[in-house]
């Protein structure tokens, strides 16, 4: 119980001071949900599909217990991952920091792109046995996705926040590039427009006048 207490606190204080992502980049499409999508159980596996793009078909499914907190990417979209070396299969989705690239040249001595197996579906953002271990623990960090939009390949990012001692986790925002092929930077959010810079200029000026005229009055 005192766990309970102790991991949704910590969730709840994560969201609060979570940073915000800040690089603009044009053509993108956010979302931030008004409370983050919390994933804890104290019992057995419970799903969350993410659908990124908004078309009714989740491109992630989350998977969370008392021991394990993953992701799978549905049919062909991948995840960017740390491989595990052969002969295992897979490996633990990568923590990625603010400004990383996310696209076709991704790839590393490091990175991987990686859809997953039957036998091998989620890959591990967090798993407690004896201890806990994963790339995210205790971390705010995105998560790089490929996925398949009408034929298309497009690249996103999801921002996560996992607990430092326990499998849960929560979904604090996502974003994808809408131009095909295009990469997208970890964080990047869409540019202001010119119609909503030029309201709020004009708004600021018709306060400013406002407080002029209170003064001379």
């Amino acid at each position: 119980m005192h766990r309970f207490f102790v991991t949704t606190s910590l969730l709840a204080s994560a969201w609060l001071g979570s940073p915000h992502p800040g690089l603009a980049q044009g053509t993108i499409a956010s979302y931030r949900p008004d409370t983050p999508i919390v994933m804890f159980t104290r019992w057995f596996p419970e799903y969350c599909p993410l659908d990124i793009d908004g078309d009714a078909s989740p491109e992630l499914t989350f998977s969370y217990s008392f021991q394990f907190l993953g992701v799978r990417s549905e049919g062909v979209n991948r995840l960017l991952i740390l491989p595990s070396p052969p002969p295992n299969v897979g490996g633990p989705v990568a923590a990625l920091a603010p400004g990383s690239p996310i696209g076709n040249s991704s790839e590393s001595d490091v990175l991987r792109w990686y859809a997953g197996t039957e036998l091998s579906p989620f890959q591990t953002l967090v798993r407690c046995t004896d201890r806990c271990s994963g790339a995210f623990l205790g971390q705010h960090a995105y998560m790089g996705v490929e996925f398949q939009r009408a034929g298309s390949t497009h690249y996103g990012w999801v921002l996560l926040y996992v607990a430092p001692d326990y499998p849960a986790g929560q979904i604090e925002a996502w974003a994808w590039e809408m131009r095909s092929g295009v990469p997208i930077l970890a964080g990047a959010v869409p540019e202001p427009s010119t119609w909503s810079l030029l309201i709020g200029g004009g708004v600021l000026m018709v306060l400013l006048r406002k407080k002029r005229s209170e003064r001379k009055g």
